[in-house]
């Protein structure tokens, strides 16, 4: 039989015999270095291999070594007759070495020293409502709306309108001074249903409007900024917030305020404390997401630099994307 085409079974008890062979020495002294377990072929077997394989499947030393020659013998087998040119196990070759390449880039950031306040401000930015949150003000409004090219005698009659709505909504503001905030639902929640928003929606519908568009209804928290406190990235206008900001105390109302939209009359339902997690403490928390990060960024650093090569036709991005890096 052609040496090519031998029995596994064939080549695995001549494999087995050159090993043993090739571990001692005519002595019977060992001939291999103390970091390799056993020699196949050309193919050395570290220690510390055969201390993964024991750990990971949970068998003796002896036994993960001998599944290491076993694979060893296998692969030589394997090679011998070719089958490592396949199109499907060169797929797969190359998948491990994507995977390998990934863990790499993944140690390599997690090596890369503590996270930088650059990459602080990105995470906090990323996640500050839990992290970096202002105070927060939920308010029940109600606006007369106003189009943007409208005249002085409209703009005058919906500030008579607001007037006759913050009198009307004084009823509100005597339901919020007698009753508690609901319980808080937190910033990525619909607002809780309140009696005292209720009370003021209710009042400020029963007021003509002079043919005006009249808004009423519960907003979400808002900082003074114009940030609302929810997942979603929104802004209020500027003047609604400071507005809002202005309030100190739960039934509080505003004056008749301008804004783009129109006119407002604002009553303050809840203050939302701020919640600032120290800079330290946030650094901790965020470690894992700046190291996924980093070898998010290191690998397309690294795809853009192998796209550049002349030898390069394509392919990288199904290569690579086999394996999500994750924290």
């Amino acid at each position: 039989m052609r040496p090519g085409r031998r029995s596994v079974a064939a080549a695995a008890c001549v494999a087995c015999v050159a090993w043993a062979a090739l571990s001692t020495s005519a002595s019977g002294a060992p001939t291999l270095r103390p970091d390799v377990a056993a020699r196949v072929g050309a193919e050395e077997i570290p220690v510390a291999l055969v201390g993964r394989i024991a750990t990971a499947q949970r068998i003796s030393p002896a036994q993960a070594r001998d599944a290491a020659i076993r694979d060893a013998l296998f692969a030589a087998e394997a090679r011998a007759r070719g089958l490592e040119q396949a199109p499907d196990v060169q797929r797969e070759i190359n998948a491990v070495l994507a995977r390998r390449l990934l863990h790499h880039l993944s140690e390599e950031a997690a090596n890369a020293g503590p996270v930088t306040d650059d990459e602080l401000r990105v995470a906090t930015e990323r996640h500050w409502l839990e992290l970096d949150r202002p105070e927060g003000y939920r308010t029940v409004h109600a606006v007369v709306r106003l189009a943007a090219d409208a005249d002085e005698v409209t703009r005058a009659r919906a500030k008579e309108v607001a007037e006759a709505v913050r009198a009307a909504v004084a009823s509100a503001r005597e339901v919020a001074l007698r009753s508690a905030p609901p319980p808080a639902t937190g910033p990525r929640q619909p607002p809780p249903a309140d009696p005292a928003a209720d009370a003021f929606v209710s009042a400020a519908k029963g007021i003509p409007t002079s043919g005006l568009e009249l808004v009423a209804e519960p907003l979400p928290p808002v900082t003074a900024a114009g940030r609302v406190l929810a997942a979603e990235s929104q802004q209020f206008d500027p003047d609604f917030s400071r507005a809002a900001a202005s309030l100190a105390a739960r039934g509080d109302l505003s004056a008749p305020i301008p804004s783009r939209f129109g006119v407002h009359v604002i009553m303050l339902l809840e203050r939302i404390p701020a919640q600032v997690v120290p800079a330290e403490e946030r650094r901790r928390l965020v470690r894992d997401e700046v190291v996924t990060d980093r070898a998010r960024a290191a690998l397309a650093r690294l795809l853009e630099g192998l796209r550049r090569e002349p030898k390069v036709v394509g392919g990288f991005d199904a290569l690579l994307e086999l394996v999500r890096i994750e924290p």
